[in-house]
């Protein structure tokens, strides 16, 4: 008899710490997490400002980071308590101009040679179809990118506006950036602004946006990539191509 209560006992309590796994996974996988970012960059002045936040469950858990010139910090907190606390970097004047300068340099470098990657990754796409005659894994293709079309309309932002004033200071060069962008503009239709200057050099940039992820989506479009026979068989013929 009291061996039968003690099972009973047991019985309740892996009942109650079952019903707690399951209760926190359904909160982890379903509970969305929301983003909102804010920024803007100057080329003049050199100087960027950024305001990006996400919260989880019901503003339980918060993460704050702030980008202002050549100060940064950042924290993640729960409730009224600091998890991790927030940590601000200050360069001095010298170390700020030379990481504005490099930071203009790298942007300024990835504008002008995207059309150059995008031709070697179209180039790359091509040769690998080429090879990839295959209808199964033509099939995989198609439902990989499927897949990751269904990810990214759950992952990337509901509401955002990018107004991009860009001059590179030549004419042309300026015109085939423009036309790269434009190129993609079905993408992002609603979420862009462009202002081509074609007589000065210039680069000013205003961000707005914002959106929420919510796991499940990502673990489920991960569990039907991973167990894809036909998206694991392409995997492994792009490896033989690579090699």
């Amino acid at each position: 008899m009291i061996v039968l209560q003690i099972l009973k006992v047991i019985g309740i309590v892996l009942l109650v710490i079952l019903c707690l796994i399951l209760f926190l996974l359904a909160v982890i996988l379903l509970v969305p997490i929301f983003y909102r970012a804010d920024g803007s960059y100057t080329d003049k002045e050199k100087d960027i400002h950024l305001i990006a936040r996400a919260s989880w469950i019901l503003h339980i858990f918060r993460f704050v980071f702030r980008l202002d010139g050549k100060d940064k910090d950042y924290a993640l907190k729960a409730l009224f308590f600091e998890v991790y606390p927030g940590r601000s970097f200050k360069s001095s004047p010298d170390d700020d101009s030379e990481d504005n300068e490099g930071l203009i340099g790298k942007i300024k470098y990835k504008i002008t040679s995207l059309y150059d990657r995008i031709r070697q990754v179209i180039k790359k796409i091509r040769q690998i179809l080429f090879v990839l005659n295959d209808e199964r894994d033509q099939e995989a293709v198609r439902e990989l990118l499927f897949r990751v079309k269904v990810l990214l309309k759950h992952i990337l932002p509901r509401k955002g506006l990018l107004r991009l004033h860009i001059g590179l200071g030549d004419p042309a060069s300026t015109g085939q950036v423009t036309g790269i962008i434009y190129s993609l503009y079905p993408i992002y239709t609603t979420h862009l602004l462009l202002e081509p200057d074609f007589d000065e050099k210039v680069t000013d940039a205003d961000l707005s946006l914002k959106g929420h992820i919510q796991l499940i989506f990502v673990l489920i479009a991960a569990i039907r990539i991973y167990f894809n026979k036909d998206i694991r068989r392409l995997y492994s013929h792009i490896q033989q191509i690579r090699e």
